[in-house]
């Protein structure tokens, strides 16, 4: 699959493969297949299944995590999950990302071809996600959060991937609540959004929690006291999504 996804990427550049070809590069089983969209992506992840179930294979840095930040301790398989840390709620976090070597063909095409871009991403935006696992090893929940590495224009964006989720999670009857800015808190421009949504599904065996923020914080200011010039970046966006199996409870935690 990578030598695939270098050898187009270098068609493209060159200009060997046009764009009518381009054209007929859609997200099908048969793109699956050879490579140029993600076999498996979060939500291929079943909750109540062994961990071991998630093919190694089809992603790569298999680690514990950090709770949206960044990997900590890798994992040679799902199976020494144990080696992660247990949170508050008794699950592990592990963390796993999709095979970056798509990202060859997304920047190639740029813009066009942005929603199938690879590296790890859902509805064009770039996460980090991980499963939450039982003492057992069965996966209780999964866990999405913005990336706060990403371009700056991705991550202006962030916050909006909680619309996404709204309509994928359309059927849980969401209750969303708008939180009042804290101590230090302050609008982006003329937009503040801080959002917590929760929800049940239709069986009743499973909760979600999500909160959506577009804010600064304290000491984010807009423009630099003694330059007068633009602060780019002095902002806080970010989606965080989490949903589990009951008995367990969605944690508040922030991704910082």
């Amino acid at each position: 699959m990578a030598d695939r996804a270098k050898w187009l990427a270098t068609l493209l550049v060159a200009g060997v493969l046009s764009t009518p070809a381009l054209a007929q590069i859609k997200p099908n089983a048969e793109d699956v297949q050879a490579g140029l969209v993600p076999a498996f992506t979060i939500w291929d992840v079943k909750l109540g299944a062994p961990v071991t179930d998630i093919p190694e294979m089809e992603v790569v840095d298999i680690s514990c995590g950090t709770n949206g930040g960044p990997p900590s301790t890798p994992l040679k398989t799902f199976a020494e999950y144990s080696k992660c840390q247990a949170e508050p709620s008794g699950l592990r976090e592990i963390y796993f990302a999709n095979d970056d070597e798509l990202d060859y063909i997304a920047k190639a095409l740029d813009s066009e071809y942005r929603v199938q871009q690879g590296g790890t991403t859902i509805y064009a935006h770039p996460i980090v996600q991980s499963a939450l696992v039982d003492e057992q090893g069965v996966v209780r929940g999964i866990r999405i959060i913005t990336d706060d590495r990403a371009e700056l224009r991705d991550r202006r964006l962030a916050v909006t991937l909680a619309k996404n989720l709204k309509g994928r999670y359309k059927a849980w009857q969401p209750v969303c609540e708008d939180i009042p800015p804290a101590a230090g808190e302050n609008p982006v421009g003329k937009e503040f959004t801080h959002e917590i949504c929760t929800g049940t599904n239709p069986e009743g065996s499973q909760d979600f929690r999500m909160e959506a923020t577009f804010l600064r914080k304290k000491g984010q200011e807009a423009l630099n006291r003694e330059t007068q010039q633009v602060n780019r970046g002095y902002f806080e966006s970010r989606t965080r999504f989490e949903v589990v199996e009951k008995p367990y409870a969605p944690s508040t935690g922030s991704a910082r």
